[in-house]
């Protein structure tokens, strides 16, 4: 659906390091997009990255998300098209890597003063790639988060939308996965809490995960995949598939 809407061309968003000089390796990161005519590629770069909030700390973790605006438009019978079809708009949310320039501690941002790092929400052209109006911030860590919040996936499910996230940090114990709901897309959203969130955390739903993370969802709203820590060492992350059912602004697994 989302492809077909894009004329067949395949939008993957990535990430890439903002270069301080043409010999810089390192540094603040950049989202970007690469469009093909091909799902196997070959994919070329688009020259203007999405967003860097470089003086925020960066951008990372793009994922991308097509919504109906709720309307309809008549098309023509005689074309053999459905009588009804909805307008869709493409959006792509993210994170400010805020605590790639914290003061040090969990995840770089365990002291004070505390660095936000909020997900973003953009919405953009149906070409995929470019921007419409200002991006617009969505949710940012809080006390029980930890050092931040990051990876965030988007959903709609019988018109209540679900913003995956994971919190705390991927190289500990507390690294977990939890949701927030709101009925507009733009917020405000809420996140769930005890018993129904975290969704994932070390030893539950199921006790082989250790710091399970990083969860994306796909446009069903049903099928998802998330990575956890080979055994308890952060060097090793594998990554598993799931199923979930979202029932009201409640999600658990299957």
């Amino acid at each position: 659906m989302f492809t077909a809407f894009l004329s067949f061309l395949f939008i993957v968003p990535f990430i890439s390091a903002a270069a301080i000089n043409q010999r810089a390796i390192t540094g603040p990161h950049c989202i970007g997009a690469a469009v093909g005519d091909d799902a196997h590629g070959p994919y070329t770069p688009e020259a203007t990255a999405l967003s860097c909030n470089t003086a925020q700390g960066g951008a990372i973790d793009p994922a991308g998300f097509v919504d109906t605006d709720g309307t309809g438009r008549k098309d023509d019978p005689s074309m053999g098209l459905p009588s009804l079809m909805h307008v869709f708009i493409v959006w792509v949310v993210w994170k400010i890597d805020g605590n790639s320039i914290g003061h040090g501690g969990n995840c770089n941002n365990g002291v004070a003063p505390i660095v936000p790092t909020p997900i973003m929400l953009q919405q953009l052209e149906t070409d995929g790639v470019t921007p419409i109006g200002s991006p617009v911030q969505i949710l940012d860590r809080s006390d029980a988060d930890g050092p931040l919040v990051e990876a965030p996936s988007l959903v709609k499910v019988n018109g209540v939308y679900v913003l995956f996230f994971s919190s705390n940090c991927y190289s500990g114990g507390l690294y977990d996965t939890s949701y927030a709901t709101a009925d507009s897309i733009k917020g405000p959203y809420t996140k769930a809490g005890a018993p129904d969130a975290p969704l994932l955390q070390t030893g539950t739903p199921y006790s082989q995960l250790y710091s399970p993370g990083g969860l994306d969802i796909g446009p069903g709203g049903v099928n998802v995949v998330f990575h956890a820590d080979l055994g308890t060492t952060v060097n090793t992350r594998q990554m598993y598939a799931g199923q979930v059912t979202i029932t009201g602004k409640t999600v658990h697994f299957t």
